[in-house]
């Protein structure tokens, strides 16, 4: 049996052990990198020191940040045109540390919604955001954002950000099925069962909840009610894009 070990291996043993040495862990492959969002066209502070340098790379290599001293890791880039993205890797001290995801300014410009029923703050949170407006009419209009969860349509997704004065709800027999949404900050929300019926409170770690109607001869979901937690941060470019992600779903 031949026990000589391949040249490809242990040039990979020989980089570990140099990395050991090092004090530093082997690099990360991409899947396994943390992933992060972050606006484009002002000041980001990431969690990441830099003990010699660090470089923002996008697709093919192309350069889009970086310091060749230590310190904190700041990412300074300007805005990309609304309703755009780029996907770029941080590199900290020569090795791949996380992916970032760049939006534009106005992450839900290209998306609109019908805002006939929105909360006036809640309707100017969403159009600085780039959310179109549209005033469909139409009860079927396939993305709708309402004042209350009586207000839900028929048919489509409905989005409701809850106030503490609306909570606690009922959720309305028409909702056949429950799901839980957590986020990458926890909310209030919550859900318990009294033996009747379900609650949702406020006093709870759930993001958002999801209450679907079926259609009883395909079992498709015929409408969709979304449950924002009250205390929704239309600022954090987290909960930005999870909105633009449930509206993208659902647009004609």
């Amino acid at each position: 049996m031949d026990n000589t070990i391949p040249w490809r291996l242990l040039l990979a043993l020989t980089a570990l052990q140099l990395l050991a040495a090092d004090g530093l862990p082997p690099p990360a492959a991409a899947d396994d990198l943390p992933r992060l969002n972050i606006w484009s066209g002002q000041d980001h502070e990431l969690a990441f020191q830099a003990r010699e340098s660090w470089l923002l790379l996008a697709e093919h290599d192309r350069r889009l940040d970086g310091k060749t001293t230590p310190g904190q890791v700041v990412v300074s880039l300007p805005p990309l045109v609304s309703g755009s993205t780029e996907t770029a890797t941080l590199i900290i001290d020569g090795r791949a540390a996380a992916r970032i995801v760049i939006w534009s300014p106005q992450i839900l410009a290209g998306q609109d919604a019908d805002l006939a029923d929105a909360n006036h703050t809640v309707a100017e949170a969403l159009t600085r955001q780039g959310l179109q407006s549209r005033h469909a009419g139409a009860a079927n209009y396939a993305v709708s954002v309402i004042g209350s969860p009586t207000q839900a349509r028929p048919v489509g997704l409905s989005l409701l950000f809850a106030d503490r004065r609306d909570l606690p709800i009922t959720i309305a027999s028409q909702w056949s099925d429950v799901a839980f949404g957590r986020a990458a900050k926890p909310g209030r929300l919550g859900v318990i069962y009294d033996g009747k019926e379900q609650i949702i409170h406020d006093h709870g770690h759930l993001a958002y909840v999801v209450l679907s109607e079926k259609h009883l001869a395909d079992n498709k979901v015929k409408s969709r009610l979304v449950i924002m937690t009250p205390d929704f941060d239309f600022q954090d470019i987290d909960n930005v894009v999870l909105l633009q992600s449930l509206i993208q779903e659902h647009q004609p």
